[in-house]
Formats: structure tokens, sequence, C-alpha cells
């Protein structure tokens, strides 16, 4: 799920640019009467219209003036009656009066986030904590707006208490909001900085999303709702957001940034002039070579920014760009084998800097010789006298995994060997629309992602040598081992897997794993985790000759395990995402909706 869906550009529209935008009242119209404009010293944009029409919203262009910035359109010489294109209770001719003030360049406001997140597929309901800082970092006169910098950083807590932390940027233009708006009556409210009279909009999105801000002191947000409503019945998800007023700062922005670009291999990018100052435009072209192809611009943190191989923006800050090829990888090379990272001395004479991709570890080489520890996704990003490109690097071979866990006072250990490219074919099993319930009464395609684990030539080799992993170290420990303490020891087994959310790690919105998949990540959610404790629970089931039964447990925002011990008639839930919850204890959020219609009890035989 896209759970912030914090409709984060809108914010942009608070500075009064609605440039794009449709504003409409519900009221009858009529008589056309003159405008006229006094701009000191302003230049008026060809567009500047001459009449308004009562009744029917008037859209005025910004002026520009060299060395100030547009501070709004007022009804009075003394600028204390602001017009915002109403025109309801106007009559008669009328002159417009520019306010001019200092730029808001280098002005931030910080706003505190609360609200929730919920969808009726993919068993997810969080809710939402978190910062928005938005800062203002130049005024473009061509555009009547500002460029604008969000940093958003949001908690997500689930309904049985895991939480975690996902940080975005995104820089826009004011003026390219776009949105339909409907003005509000003027109201009061209580903030930080005392009671404020605030002037109230609505903007309405083509997504369906709808938000509500509160302004007052000439820019400064004070409060900002959004509700979103996507799909209907089975695949229906809502968001609810409310941002209240933190505090208001000022910092002088740095005279100089530097633009990074890094370059795939076989790509080529020219234009880049840095340093820029804050508010300059740049403008870079990337080319391919050879039997490449141009893949796209991506930020740092590999974010599809632009396709078009001419890419044009403002410098907002420091800044790093990929230019990237459309290859997935673009070499392959084999674990615990020196390789040749010059790749024949195209990239000779360099500094190597590795990352895994899948666990972010770094390694560095001058030499140009290195030996990958482990099989994975590699980026090699070469530095040659300050001159940066890159290139992908598959990296066949096995990937140690190891997993610790505590079970009645014992502490456990055991590593996992696992092919990268027998991960890939787990990945590649199901497409990502695959990846998710598909029906709320037929679970068979629900119950593969246990059974195909250990019935797959592929995957069930794995699921064999951890089972018999499982097994012999709780033997070790116990020389008698019954139904309820197996399945306790598995169930904190699973619980000791890292929690890991959907759209920050697998980047889509719904994505359930195979067991193979969350043993190679080391993570994943309460499917993926309710998943695996079934895969386990049921194989070593089987090679212990014992005779409970298992099941997956679908719960509104939720997933969990569960079982039936052979001397009950009833099965027993298993919460898999946080240590501490014995088989039978069930998070006080989800005991409503247990042993009720809500809960579908989905067997493993």
């Amino acid at each position: 799920m896209d759970r912030t869906a914090v409709v984060a550009i809108a914010f942009a529209v608070a500075l009064g640019c609605c440039a794009g935008a449709m504003i409409f009242w519900y009221s009858a119209s009529g008589g056309e009467y003159e405008v006229s404009y006094e701009t000191d010293g302003g230049i008026l944009a060809p567009n500047t219209p001459k009449t308004y029409t009562h009744g029917v919203y008037l859209d005025v262009p910004n002026p520009s003036k060299e060395g100030a910035v547009f501070g709004g359109w007022y009804l009075d010489a003394d600028l204390s009656n602001p017009f915002t294109g109403d025109t309801r209770h106007l009559s008669g001719n009328i002159v417009l009066y520019a306010k001019w003030g200092e730029s808001l360049a280098g002005h931030s406001v910080t706003l505190t986030k609360e609200g929730s997140y919920s969808s009726q597929r993919g068993f997810d309901y969080y809710k939402i904590t978190g910062e928005l800082t938005i800062t203002y970092l130049y005024y473009g006169e061509k555009k009547g707006s500002y460029y604008i910098r969000n940093e958003d950083t949001t908690t997500y807590t689930d309904m049985v208490g895991r939480s975690y932390t996902d940080s975005k940027t995104s820089t826009y233009w004011g003026s390219e909001t776009k949105a339909t708006v409907v003005l509000l009556d003027d109201e009061t409210i209580s903030t930080e900085k005392g009671m404020k009279l605030c002037s109230v909009k609505k903007l309405i999105y083509e997504n369906g999303t709808v938000e509500t801000q509160w302004m007052a002191d000439g820019w400064i947000l004070y409060r900002v709702e959004v509700d979103q409503v996507t799909g209907s019945g089975f695949d229906k998800t809502e968001r609810h957001l409310v941002y209240t007023y933190k505090s208001d700062t000022y910092s002088e922005l740095p005279s100089d940034c530097t633009l990074d670009v890094v370059a795939a291999k076989g790509i080529t990018v020219t234009g880049n002039e840095s340093p820029y100052r804050v508010g300059q435009q740049f403008k870079l072209t990337a080319s391919a070579s050879g039997e490449e192809e141009f893949g796209g611009w991506y930020d740092s943190s590999m974010n599809l920014i632009s396709s078009d191989p001419v890419y044009e923006d403002i410098v907002g800050g420091e800044s790093l760009i990929y230019a990237a090829n459309k290859k997935a990888f673009d070499v392959t090379f084999s674990s615990d084998e020196d390789v040749d990272l010059s790749l024949g001395g195209e990239f000779s004479d360099a500094t190597y800097t590795i990352t895994n991709i899948d666990t972010d570890e770094v390694s560095l080489s001058e030499s140009g010789t290195y030996s990958f520890p482990d099989g994975g996704m590699y980026t090699v990003i070469v530095d040659k006298q300050g001159e940066k490109s890159y290139y992908m690097a598959k990296v066949s071979g096995d990937a140690t995994r190891s997993f610790v866990w505590k079970y009645n006072r014992y502490t456990y250990t055991l590593e996992l060997d696992i092919d990268y490219d027998d991960l890939l074919y787990a990945r590649g099993l199901y497409s990502v629309n695959d990846r998710c319930q598909k029906s709320a009464t037929n679970h068979d395609h629900d119950k593969t992602f246990v059974t195909l684990s250990y019935t797959d030539e592929t995957m069930s080799p794995y699921m064999d040598e951890l089972t018999d992993k499982l097994i012999a170290a709780l033997q070790s420990r116990y020389s008698t081992v019954s139904e309820e303490v197996l399945v306790g020891y598995l169930l904190a087994f699973t619980q000791y897997i890292e929690y890991q959310a959907d759209d920050a790690y697998m980047g889509t919105n719904e994505y359930w794993k195979f067991p193979l998949e969350t043993l190679y990540d080391q993570g994943g959610d309460c499917e993926d985790t309710a998943i695996l404790f079934c895969s386990i629970a049921h194989q070593c089931r089987e090679k212990l000759g014992m005779s409970y039964e298992t099941a997956l447990l679908l719960l509104p925002g939720h997933m969990a395990g569960a079982v039936k011990f052979s001397t009950s008639d009833k099965y027993s839930y298993c919460e898999t995402t946080m240590a501490g919850f014995d088989v039978g204890k069930i998070p006080d959020t989800m005991k409503e909706y247990v042993n009720t219609d809500d809960c579908k009890v989905v067997e493993i035989a």
C-alpha cells in the first residue's frame, strides 16, 4: 500500500498559487464590472483580466517586480482586505492593490501529523504519526510561485504495536499543483501561537483526495486535514490525516550547491555545471552508446524522476541523481571469486564503492580486484578523478542468513545459505498483482504461499533444511518434545523475524512473500510471518509425526497463524509479528475479531 498518500504537493496551494486550479461556489452570478490595478511598480502579466462578473471566481495572475516577492492582491490601499478571487460580496468597479514583501526563501513551517490508513484487502491498518517540514527555496518570476521542498517523516504502527519509520523528500513548484478549490468561511482556531483567524479552503484532487487548509499570517499553514478513499468493496482503502502547526523557522540557504550526477554503464551525461546557486535551473542530457538504452533519471533513493533523456529542474540544495540504463543488471559475477571491477579496463584507474542492495553493506576497493562475499544484487560506483559512473552487478552464489531467537530462557541460533538465483526464482513465481489475497471467500490461492514452500522442487529443499535445523536445535535442549513446546518454539522463531512493511521494503502496495523470500530478506510484514509460521509448523508436524493442524487467520487489518492441538477442538491464535505473545495470547486490538465472522480460518492441509 502507498500508506503515505500524503498529498504533499497540495501544500503549495496554500501560497495562493492556484495556476491550473478551478475554483467555484454554489451561488448565482451576474453583472459585469471593470477591474483596475495599482501595482506599486510591478509589471502585470499579459493575461491580467480587465473585468469581473459578480459571483464568478476572478483568477488574477501574479505580477512581477525586481527584487521583491508578490504578497497578494488587496481591495484597499492599506492592504488590510485581501482579495482571494471571491466576488460574491463585490459590486461595481473595483481597484486591486499589489502587496510586495520580503522573499520567503529559506523560511520553513513544520507540522506534526496524525492519522490512519486501512485497507480491505491486505489486512492492513496503521496508525500514522510524524512530521512534515515545508521549506520555500526560491521564487520563480515566470512560474509565479515558489519552488518548495517537503521533508516528510512518517511512523506507521500496526494493530499489534509494531512500528516502522519512513522518510521522503520531494520538491515541486507551487503553481503546478492541480486541484478544484472551494473557498470556505474564515474560522478562528487554537494554535501553538494562540488563537488565529484563518482563511479556509478545500482542495479536491482528481484521485479522490480532499484536503482542507487553515492558513493565517500570510503564509503559515496552521492546520491541514487530508481524506482519501480509493477503490470500493474488497479493494477499498481509506486514509485520514491531520497536520497541526508546530513551528516556523528561517535559515539562510547555501549559495553554492553540488549536483552529483552518476551515470550507468553505457550512459553519458552532459550539461552538469556544478556548483549551482539555490534556485538556479540546470539542464542535463543523457545519451546511450552501443546496445545500451537510457532508462531514466533517479533520485538518491532510486525513485524515478523522469524518463526523458533531457532533464531540466531547479537546484534546491545538494543533490544526487542517477542516470540509469534499461538493464536490470549490467554484469554477472560469482561470489567468493576475485573479479575485475574495471570490467576489462572499461573503468580502470578508479576507486570502487560496492553496495549490497539487500543488506546496505558498503565496501571499498582501490585496486579494482574484489571478491563478493555473498550472492545478491550490488551497485558498483566508479569514481575516476571525481567523475562518477556506476553499474549493476548480479552475483550468483549463496547468501548466508543468520537467525537468533529466544524460547523459554534459552537462546537459539541457526544459519541458512540461500542461493540468490533460487531467490529470484521465488520472486518470479507470482506477479506483483498476484502477491495478495485474491478473494474474500475462495482461499485456494492464499494457501499456495504456504504449500508451495514444501512442494516446489526449488523451494522445498530450503524448507527441509530449515525444519531439520529447527528440530535438531530444539531436541538438543528437550529430551521429549510435546506439541505445545514445538509450536511455542516455532512461533518464537517467527516472532524474531524483523517487521518490514511492503511499501518501504518491496516498493509496492501489497506483496505477500513465499517463506524463502522472508528468510532471505530476514523480514516481512504480518502476512509474510504468518505464512512462514504455518509452513514450518506444518513441516515439523510431518517430520515428528504429530497430529496438530495449522491455519492462517485472516482478520480485519491483520493476519496471524493458528494451531489446533490434537487435544483440542478449537484453533489457538498465534501472533507472529511480536515477541512475547505465547500461543493462544491475542493482542487486545484483535480480540473483538477472533472467533467471529470477521475472522477467516484458512486451513492448511
